[in-house]
């Protein structure tokens, strides 16, 4: 009977191994768009850059799913610490994630005070060596939540504005190909029945 039960869990392990593999999704974002990686949590951090194509996003390619999921990603600024950019500032970055080419799934905002000294939780491993590149840092964190459909998807983050406040003055940045935030820590989950999601901005 022992044998027999055995015999049963060693026939469905390739299908439970199959079912985990299918849940995996594709990160398909140009290479050039990987900021780096955290030194301690080894997470990859990608670059979200001002377009109006999704294909120039960090795009994601979701597996099949019968009844939908959840697609998660943290959500940072992505600032230059160096003296001539003025601080203290406040500042709100702002990203929207899009499928099938021009569909929005919402428009996501991270804000908050930058301070001179400000630092990340934890240090990036850089892909860029250039000297620009040495004051760049993601600063701050907010996990958002996006509802996926049944079935594959396609969803790509894309920038939309970089609003700076220093004092009266507010500056606007929405010149397409600039690089406005940071995203790291993607997960997804396919749905159970009866688990009801939402997005949440």
């Amino acid at each position: 009977m022992v044998a027999m039960l055995l015999s049963l869990l060693m026939a469905l392990m390739p299908s439970a191994q199959q079912r985990n593999d299918s849940m995996r999704f594709e990160i398909r974002a140009n290479k050039n768009l990987l900021f780096g990686k955290g030194e301690r949590s080894k997470a990859e951090y990608y670059d979200v850059v001002i377009t109006q194509q999704p294909t120039s996003g960090v795009l994601f390619k979701l597996p099949y799913t019968r009844k939908g999921g959840k697609f998660t990603f943290d959500l940072h600024h992505r600032i230059g610490m160096t003296v001539d950019f003025g601080l203290p500032a406040e500042v709100m970055t702002m990203v929207e994630v899009v499928t099938g080419g021009t569909n929005s799934l919402g428009v996501f905002t991270i804000s908050g005070k930058i301070n001179p000294g400000d630092k990340f939780e934890e240090n990036i491993v850089k892909t860029s060596s250039a000297e620009i590149d040495k004051f760049i840092t993601p600063l701050s964190r907010k996990t958002v939540t996006i509802k996926t459909v049944a079935g594959p998807q396609s969803i790509a983050i894309v920038g939309r504005a970089l609003i700076i406040t220093r004092g009266d003055t507010t500056t606007r940045i929405d010149t397409p190909g600039t690089r406005i935030a940071t995203v790291s820590n993607f997960k997804f989950e396919e749905a159970n029945e009866g688990t009801r999601l939402s997005i949440d901005q």
